[in-house]
């Protein structure tokens, strides 16, 4: 019996124990082992505490930190209270307060710390130094949450509108953070990360909507775009707007039994450049418009203003 207990010591022992390399299990030996979940970041979906990586527990069946900071905390809400009130510096200023009160109590911040932080710093890009900075707390969010969680989804749209000025984006990928994210030459936009916003004066005249419906379709936002980047290949600036009078004055036509009022739709400039913008836009959506005059049950004649901006 004495032998026997020996043997299941030696066993337990064997299974329990090795030179410290952390042991990944698989389900069985033909799947492929599952990669432990990053130690640092919390997120996760979880039943229990067992399912968390370790140092975190499961809290409304989501990992998190076994470890934090009131301090932060309360920081941080009131960051997100700044932020609801319309004050984006003060609550930025009280993120990076919250991020240093993490650090200084050696405390790992969570992602809605980190990503929200973030978030208000990318919406500044007044200067390199700006640039760096957003840069900077957007590789503190992915380093500290899992892909999927919706702030970090965010963060990396706003991201990749970045990488035509110069953002290295392995620079995220690197083991520990460079000292400067924008280490590349600037590269030419494409459409895709083009913003588009388009806004009317009041208009409830015969033909509005049609020509409305016209401008805001995805061949009149395509040509914008395409505006907005020969305009950047100019002036490599991040944003573009131009106010233009939208006119339409109708024509009636005789159709025998009955008469058609055909709108005659023009836009008409309010700058003087010769290159960029605003002269682009206009020759482009007047083109559009020509190609498809819209027909009203009666006379008409109006103008509106149109805003129209673009940004990356």
């Amino acid at each position: 019996m004495r032998v026997l207990l020996l043997l299941l010591l030696g066993a337990a022992a064997s299974l329990g124990c090795n030179d410290g390399t952390p042991n990944v299990w698989a389900s069985s030996p033909s799947e492929p082992a599952t990669p432990a979940a990053p130690e640092r970041a919390s997120g996760a979906t979880c039943g229990r505490s067992a399912d968390c990586p370790g140092g975190q527990a499961c809290v409304g069946e989501v990992c998190r930190h076994r470890t934090t900071n009131i301090r932060a905390e309360a920081l941080a809400v009131a960051a997100d209270a700044q932020r609801v009130a319309g004050d984006p510096e003060g609550a930025l200023a009280s993120y990076e307060e919250a991020l240093g009160a993490y650090a200084q109590a050696d405390v790992e911040p969570p992602p809605e710390v980190t990503c929200g932080a973030a978030l208000l710093a990318l919406r500044y890009y007044d200067s390199p130094e700006h640039r760096e900075r957003g840069a900077r707390l957007a590789d503190r969010c992915f380093r500290s949450s899992l892909p999927g969680n919706p702030q970090r989804q965010e963060v990396l749209r706003a991201i990749v509108r970045l990488r035509y000025d110069g953002l290295a984006l392995a620079s995220f990928d690197a083991e520990e953070p460079p000292e400067r994210f924008f280490s590349q030459p600037p590269s030419r936009p494409t459409v895709d990360a083009v913003e588009i916003s388009l806004g009317f004066g009041d208009g409830d005249e015969p033909g509005f909507t049609a020509v409305r419906e016209q401008l805001v379709s995805e061949q009149a936002t395509h040509i914008i775009a395409d505006c907005f980047i020969q305009d950047w290949e100019l002036r490599h600036q991040r944003e573009a707007s131009t106010t233009l009078v939208l006119k339409l004055e109708t024509r009636m036509r005789d159709m025998g039994a009955y008469d058609v009022y055909e709108g005659h739709v023009t836009l008409e400039r309010t700058g003087l450049d010769v290159d960029g913008f605003e002269p682009c836009v206009t020759s482009g959506l007047s083109a559009l418009l020509e190609g498809e005059r819209p027909r009203v049950a009666r006379g008409a004649r109006w103008q509106v203003p149109v805003e129209i901006s673009a940004q990356l």
